[in-house]
Protein backbone atom coordinates (compact mmCIF):
# COMPACT_ATOMS: atom_id res chain seq x y z
CA UNK A 1 0.00 0.00 0.00
CA UNK A 2 1.59 3.08 -1.00
CA UNK A 3 0.40 6.34 0.87
CA UNK A 4 0.78 10.16 0.02
CA UNK A 5 2.07 13.11 2.70
CA UNK A 6 2.39 16.35 2.64
CA UNK A 7 5.63 16.95 5.02
CA UNK A 8 6.19 20.71 5.37
CA UNK A 9 9.06 21.57 7.84
CA UNK A 10 10.67 24.69 9.25
CA UNK A 11 11.91 27.17 11.64
CA UNK A 12 10.16 29.70 14.30
CA UNK A 13 11.85 31.46 16.30
CA UNK A 14 11.10 30.92 19.98
CA UNK A 15 9.47 34.37 20.48
CA UNK A 16 6.43 36.26 22.39
CA UNK A 17 4.42 35.23 19.49
CA UNK A 18 4.67 31.93 19.41
CA UNK A 19 1.33 31.22 21.38
CA UNK A 20 -0.66 33.38 18.27
CA UNK A 21 1.25 31.35 15.66
CA UNK A 22 0.42 27.77 17.65
CA UNK A 23 -3.18 29.66 17.39
CA UNK A 24 -2.84 30.61 13.69
CA UNK A 25 -1.57 27.23 12.91
CA UNK A 26 -3.80 25.23 14.36
CA UNK A 27 -7.09 27.26 12.59
CA UNK A 28 -4.66 26.63 9.45
CA UNK A 29 -4.78 22.61 9.90
CA UNK A 30 -8.87 22.59 10.22
CA UNK A 31 -8.82 24.62 7.16
CA UNK A 32 -6.58 22.14 5.09
CA UNK A 33 -8.92 19.55 6.77
CA UNK A 34 -11.68 20.75 4.93
CA UNK A 35 -10.05 20.71 1.72
CA UNK A 36 -11.32 17.21 -0.21
CA UNK A 37 -7.86 14.55 -0.17
CA UNK A 38 -6.88 15.69 3.53
CA UNK A 39 -7.27 12.74 5.49
CA UNK A 40 -4.89 13.77 8.43
CA UNK A 41 -2.81 16.02 10.03
CA UNK A 42 -0.30 16.54 12.92
CA UNK A 43 2.62 18.65 13.94
CA UNK A 44 5.64 17.47 15.70
CA UNK A 45 8.85 19.50 17.05
CA UNK A 46 12.42 17.94 17.53
CA UNK A 47 15.33 19.50 19.61
CA UNK A 48 14.91 23.58 18.69
CA UNK A 49 18.67 23.75 17.63
CA UNK A 50 17.81 21.82 14.28
CA UNK A 51 18.02 23.63 11.09
CA UNK A 52 13.82 22.85 10.94
CA UNK A 53 12.53 21.91 14.28
CA UNK A 54 8.99 21.67 13.47
CA UNK A 55 7.30 19.42 11.40
CA UNK A 56 3.75 19.27 10.07
CA UNK A 57 2.64 15.73 8.12
CA UNK A 58 -0.75 15.32 6.25
CA UNK A 59 -1.87 12.40 4.67
CA UNK A 60 -3.86 12.80 1.51
CA UNK A 61 -5.98 10.59 -1.22
CA UNK A 62 -2.85 11.04 -3.55
CA UNK A 63 -0.42 14.00 -4.97
CA UNK A 64 -3.79 15.74 -7.21
CA UNK A 65 -4.80 16.80 -3.85
CA UNK A 66 -1.96 19.45 -4.21
CA UNK A 67 -3.10 20.62 -7.48
CA UNK A 68 -6.94 20.85 -7.31
CA UNK A 69 -8.88 23.93 -7.65
CA UNK A 70 -9.94 23.63 -3.53
CA UNK A 71 -6.21 23.16 -2.71
CA UNK A 72 -4.95 26.13 -4.91
CA UNK A 73 -7.21 28.45 -3.97
CA UNK A 74 -7.12 28.20 -0.07
CA UNK A 75 -4.14 27.24 0.48
CA UNK A 76 0.45 27.11 -0.18
CA UNK A 77 2.76 29.68 0.89
CA UNK A 78 0.36 32.77 0.57
CA UNK A 79 -2.36 31.17 2.93
CA UNK A 80 0.17 31.64 5.60
CA UNK A 81 -0.34 35.09 7.54
CA UNK A 82 1.91 37.73 6.38
CA UNK A 83 3.11 38.65 9.90
CA UNK A 84 4.15 35.16 10.67
CA UNK A 85 5.51 33.97 7.02
CA UNK A 86 7.94 36.89 7.69
CA UNK A 87 9.54 34.79 10.74
CA UNK A 88 9.20 31.04 9.18
CA UNK A 89 12.89 29.87 8.24
CA UNK A 90 14.28 26.85 6.47
CA UNK A 91 10.92 26.24 5.10
CA UNK A 92 10.87 23.22 2.86
CA UNK A 93 7.30 21.32 1.56
CA UNK A 94 7.84 17.77 0.18
CA UNK A 95 5.30 15.71 -1.23
CA UNK A 96 6.31 12.00 -0.47
CA UNK A 97 4.62 8.59 -0.69
CA UNK A 98 5.70 5.35 0.76
CA UNK A 99 4.65 2.08 2.17
CA UNK A 100 2.65 2.59 5.42
CA UNK A 101 -0.51 3.48 6.59
CA UNK A 102 0.35 6.59 8.63
CA UNK A 103 2.58 8.59 10.66
CA UNK A 104 0.08 9.71 13.29
CA UNK A 105 1.76 9.23 16.82
CA UNK A 106 -0.08 9.29 20.27
CA UNK A 107 1.19 11.46 22.67
CA UNK A 108 4.39 9.05 24.04
CA UNK A 109 5.05 8.45 20.04
CA UNK A 110 7.98 9.28 17.92
CA UNK A 111 9.11 9.78 14.59
CA UNK A 112 12.97 9.44 13.43
CA UNK A 113 13.34 11.18 9.92
CA UNK A 114 16.13 10.68 8.11
CA UNK A 115 17.23 12.54 4.77
CA UNK A 116 19.80 11.68 2.23
CA UNK A 117 21.27 15.21 1.57
CA UNK A 118 23.76 13.82 -1.05
CA UNK A 119 24.09 11.47 -3.84
CA UNK A 120 27.51 10.01 -2.42
CA UNK A 121 25.63 8.95 1.02
CA UNK A 122 25.29 5.40 1.89
CA UNK A 123 21.83 3.57 1.10
CA UNK A 124 19.22 3.81 3.23
CA UNK A 125 18.98 1.46 6.56
CA UNK A 126 16.64 -1.39 6.21
CA UNK A 127 15.49 0.16 9.83
CA UNK A 128 13.73 3.15 7.90
CA UNK A 129 10.44 2.66 5.59
CA UNK A 130 11.60 4.85 2.63
CA UNK A 131 9.70 7.79 1.32
CA UNK A 132 9.99 8.84 -2.34
CA UNK A 133 10.17 12.03 -2.75
CA UNK A 134 7.35 13.27 -5.75
CA UNK A 135 6.37 16.84 -5.55
CA UNK A 136 6.60 20.27 -4.09
CA UNK A 137 9.91 21.48 -3.22
CA UNK A 138 11.75 18.09 -4.01
CA UNK A 139 14.29 19.49 -0.96
CA UNK A 140 16.07 16.31 -0.32
CA UNK A 141 16.95 13.31 -2.28
CA UNK A 142 15.29 10.61 -0.40
CA UNK A 143 14.09 10.63 3.07
CA UNK A 144 13.27 7.64 5.46
CA UNK A 145 10.90 7.10 8.46
CA UNK A 146 11.02 5.30 11.42
CA UNK A 147 7.89 5.34 13.92
CA UNK A 148 7.35 4.04 17.35
CA UNK A 149 4.18 4.33 19.66
CA UNK A 150 6.31 3.81 22.77
CA UNK A 151 9.39 3.90 24.85
CA UNK A 152 12.08 5.73 24.21
CA UNK A 153 13.47 6.74 20.21
CA UNK A 154 16.99 5.41 18.87
CA UNK A 155 20.04 7.49 18.88
CA UNK A 156 20.67 7.25 15.67
CA UNK A 157 23.89 9.03 14.42
CA UNK A 158 23.65 10.68 11.32
CA UNK A 159 26.18 8.72 8.68
CA UNK A 160 27.63 11.23 6.07
CA UNK A 161 25.31 12.78 4.09
CA UNK A 162 22.40 11.79 5.96
CA UNK A 163 20.50 14.65 8.38
CA UNK A 164 18.88 12.40 11.59
CA UNK A 165 15.66 14.61 13.28
CA UNK A 166 13.28 12.74 16.08
CA UNK A 167 10.47 14.57 16.18
CA UNK A 168 7.46 13.87 18.69
CA UNK A 169 4.01 15.20 18.49
CA UNK A 170 2.65 18.87 19.43
CA UNK A 171 -0.72 17.52 19.95
CA UNK A 172 -2.75 14.62 18.54
CA UNK A 173 -3.54 13.75 14.94
CA UNK A 174 -6.58 15.34 13.59
CA UNK A 175 -8.92 14.10 10.86
CA UNK A 176 -11.97 16.06 8.67
CA UNK A 177 -15.08 16.53 10.41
Amino acid sequence: MTTTFYMVEMHYPASEDRAAFDGFYRKHISMLLSIPGFLSAQRYACDPTADAPFLAVYRLTGPEVLESENYTSRAGRTSVDPVFRAKMTNWDRNLVQGDIADMDLGEAGWMVLIDRLTDAAPPLSDDFTPLAIVGLDATIRERGVRIGQTGTPPNIAAAAGWRVRTFQPIHPPRHPG
